[in-house]
């Protein structure tokens, strides 16, 4: 009997542990990007319509535009800048990922096109 009863609380004691791994290390990336950072958000952002096959020429083109505006407006240097991109990057990827098989697909219709229509400047991509 002991023993059942130490296999239950084993596997209650793991569930309980990935839960708080979950929380700890990506649970936030569900959300989108967390940084109020306007260069992060428009890497982020970027990622995400690359993640979801939606960059055209014209997206591409915006986020360039967005980009050169914000580098005169921020004054950021190249760390600064390469600091938000990985940031960025990291936490689109965690996205990605905790949709899990498929689940990137309406991600992808709501986030996705928006990220991609604020670089074209149009409502839909």
């Amino acid at each position: 009997m002991s023993a059942l009863i130490s296999s239950r609380h084993r596997r209650a004691a793991g569930r309980a542990l990935v839960f708080a791994l979950t929380l700890s290390h990506g649970a936030h990336a569900w959300h989108g990007v967390r940084s109020d950072d306007p260069l992060t958000r428009v890497f982020y952002d970027f990622e995400v319509a690359v993640y979801c096959g939606l960059v055209s020429p014209g997206v591409r083109a915006g986020f360039e535009r967005e980009l050169a505006r914000l580098r005169a407006l921020e004054g950021a240097d190249t760390g600064t800048e390469q600091r938000a991109r990985m940031r960025a990057w990291k936490e689109a990827n965690l996205e990605w990922q905790n949709r899990g098989l498929g689940g990137f697909r309406g991600w992808c219709r709501s986030e996705g096109r928006e990220a991609a229509a604020r670089f074209a400047g149009t409502e839909k991509p």
